[in-house]
């Protein structure tokens, strides 16, 4: 472990046992020298000591989809509602237009309510890692 700060945990990860059959092993990066990243301190750890750590099952496949996918989706959304909205003011400018307008505004509002999650999810320790013991 780096460093400790209000409860949360710096916490240098190596390659260990469990990394074989993480299905984030291919991003991680922990065997190659190793990744930072910061974790709930609930084993009251110092920094030196090294640790074990816990990550909710699925919490990988469930932050993938909402930082990859969720805009992806309201890229369409949004081009489908300025297809909407261009046959309901026809002649005012091309459904062309109308659907990257849509497209662009309702991507940026995806990415800022994304970041508001984040936000949430971080004070509410809902898919942040967690320090479990202290290894000896």
């Amino acid at each position: 472990m780096v460093s400790v700060s209000d409860g949360n945990a710096n916490v240098r990860m190596i390659e260990g046992e469990g990394c074989q059959a993480c299905s984030a092993a291919g991003t991680c990066k922990a065997g190659a020298g190793g990744r930072e990243l910061e974790a709930v301190n609930r084993a009251g750890a110092k920094p030196g000591q090294h640790v074990v750590i816990d990550i909710e099952s699925g919490a990988f496949l469930k932050a993938s989809f909402i930082v990859y996918m969720v805009p992806v989706i309201f890229l369409f959304l949004g081009a489908y509602l300025g297809d909407v909205v261009s046959r309901a003011v026809p002649g005012v400018m091309e459904a062309e237009n109308w659907q990257a307008i849509g497209g662009v505004l309702l991507l940026v509002l995806s990415i800022f309510g994304i970041r508001l999650y984040d936000r949430k999810v971080k004070s509410t320790k809902g898919l942040r890692p967690v320090v479990v013991k202290i290894k000896m």
